[in-house]
């Protein structure tokens, strides 16, 4: 089950009132060695009054004259990645979680950052394979269109029982390094699915995903390795055109299963034809519903 905000945040939330002292709120943020405090009025947040905002202002004035108005908040039910993103898109170090208006925690960017250290992979720091179910759904329920591109690397068994798995793990992190190099910010998500397996959601359209397939694939082939090891890949490619344009959430979820999946499939079918990508069509989708047992709303070509 894919943690949440909700789950890791401190729910002691410390605030202060509007009509406080900014001199009793310092105190209390250097009692409890906290650089920030929330500002609530009838149970609402209204700002947040941060050690900045402190160093700013004389002790005697009121929290509602010195607070920052503008909260950067987030919702329990938010992702880890979400928080990240907010994060470091405001360079903070921590969020007010927020439920109908009303603070009900807050976490930190420690926080944050463990718990994610639990879900990236510790050979190449990419993120695990639940990260792509995870941030499909949610591109899905924000209307967009998505395409999963499953990278599969040829013959890295063979790497490995030539040359080791010490320098097969390297190869794996240089992979990762280069495949991040290309992705788009804000358009591709990678990931290290498994073992010499990747996969991407990406917003781009399917024949734009086409095209990034074959240049991901060209980058890899054309990398010098170490050891003059020839490092090559097959990529399935699966959706970019929506077909029922409504998703509940188990809908969703059931539509991202599928396209994986497929794509997946669609990887094997072009490293058997020899061929670098492959986009699934009608055989590999029934096959995925009849192993899935649910309704796909994608289709390839």
């Amino acid at each position: 089950m894919m943690t949440t905000i909700g789950s890791i945040m401190s729910k002691n939330l410390l605030t202060v009132s509007p009509m406080a002292s900014v001199g009793r709120a310092s105190i209390l943020m250097e009692q409890f060695k906290i650089g920030g405090l929330p500002v609530v009025e009838d149970g609402r947040l209204i700002g947040i009054l941060t050690s900045r905002d402190v160093r700013r202002s004389h002790p005697n004035r009121l929290v509602a004259d010195a607070m920052t108005k503008r909260v950067i908040t987030v919702k329990p039910a938010a992702s880890l990645w979400e928080a990240r993103e907010l994060l470091e898109r405001h360079g903070i170090e921590r969020l007010v979680v927020v439920e109908e208006g009303r603070p009900v925690g807050v976490v930190t960017k420690a926080q944050v950052l463990a718990e994610l250290g639990k879900h990236e992979d510790a050979l190449t720091g990419l993120n695990r394979a639940e990260f792509i179910q995870r941030k499909a759904v949610e591109l899905l329920q924000q209307g967009k269109e998505i395409t999963v591109i499953f990278f599969d690397l040829d013959d890295f068994g063979l790497i490995d029982k030539k040359l080791g798995h010490i320098f097969g793990d390297e190869v794996l992190r240089k992979v990762a390094q280069t495949m991040k190099s290309l992705m788009e910010e804000g358009v591709d998500y990678l990931c290290r699915y498994a073992g010499d397996e990747f996969a991407v959601v990406t917003t781009r359209p399917l024949e734009e995903a086409k095209k990034f397939a074959r240049r991901v694939i060209e980058v890899l082939a054309n990398e010098v390795w170490p050891e003059e090891v020839k490092v090559t890949a097959s990529a399935g490619i699966a959706g970019g055109r929506r077909s029922n344009p409504r998703y509940s959430k188990r809908e969703g979820a059931y539509s991202v299963s599928d396209l994986i999946n497929m794509a997946s499939l669609a990887s094997t079918r072009a490293k058997k034809e020899g061929r670098s990508v492959v986009v699934a069509g009608q055989v590999e989708l029934k096959e995925a519903v009849i192993t899935m047992a649910s309704a796909t709303t994608f289709a390839g070509e």
